[in-house]
């Protein structure tokens, strides 16, 4: 069976699980969720990723989530901490899915660049958390 994940958020939550290890990294974090539409429709099987921004070392684990059929995430890091990092964050938003086993594409990118490899997102996580992290993404050329 092909596990599929987002190259980019992968990526990214890969190299920081090598380089934190397991265990308490002494980050707050708090419960992000919220929805992702496209040209104004709820958007299934989006991948979102949060990147704190600054090194791994001193700002936090990226948080990551899989839009539902409603568009609905909730962001988890790596391993399994509800939430994302207390900060500011990149974040990218990616339908491409890769076979971790072959690194191969099987589904390509249908989100333009601005929102994942050249995105230009940036969300603040409140150290309340919160259930707003809204991104509203259009497939029109601004």
């Amino acid at each position: 069976m092909l596990r599929m994940v987002s190259g980019f958020g992968l990526g990214c939550l890969l190299v920081v699980a090598v380089g934190c290890g397991q265990g308490n990294d002494g980050f707050a974090y708090q419960p992000v969720s919220g929805t992702v539409t496209v040209d104004g429709e709820p958007a299934a099987g989006l991948t979102v990723a949060f990147v704190p921004q600054g090194t791994a070392l001193n700002s936090g684990r990226p948080s990551s989530a899989v839009t539902d059929e409603t568009g609905r995430y909730e962001a988890k890091t790596l391993d399994g901490k509800q939430g994302a990092a207390i900060g500011e964050h990149l974040v990218s938003i990616s339908s491409e899915k890769m076979d971790q086993e072959t690194r191969q594409i099987v589904e390509p990118e249908t989100i333009p660049s601005r929102y994942n490899k050249q995105s230009t997102l940036r969300f603040t996580v409140p150290a309340e958390g919160t259930d707003a992290a809204n991104f509203e993404l259009t497939t029109k050329k601004r």
